[in-house]
């Protein structure tokens, strides 16, 4: 599989998928980073986000950066879910 994965942070490929990656472990790693997502965002709003907003400003900007760069690896991952389930089919990737 190969694909590159290039993340928020870079404008080169940081990472590259192993060639033997299933659909299996990529869900997987998707969930796993969707479930980081919800608890980080989970703190920023209602009771739970007064500490979130007494935070240093430059600590919220890097918290939502965080946020933002799994958003952008679930991205590249369903992406790749979706190469890789074609390719599972037997179809054109």
């Amino acid at each position: 599989m190969s694909t590159p994965l290039y993340f928020p942070a870079t404008s080169s490929p940081l990472y590259r998928l192993d060639d033997e990656t299933d659909a299996m472990a990529l869900t997987d790693q998707m969930s796993a980073r969707l479930a980081q997502l919800q608890a980080l965002l989970a703190m920023t709003y209602g009771d739970a986000g007064d500490a979130f907003r007494r935070m240093a400003q430059s600590h919220r900007d890097d918290y939502l950066w965080a946020c933002y760069m799994i958003a952008g690896e679930v991205r590249e991952l369903g992406d790749a879910l979706l190469v890789q389930r074609r390719k599972e089919a037997g179809l054109n990737a």
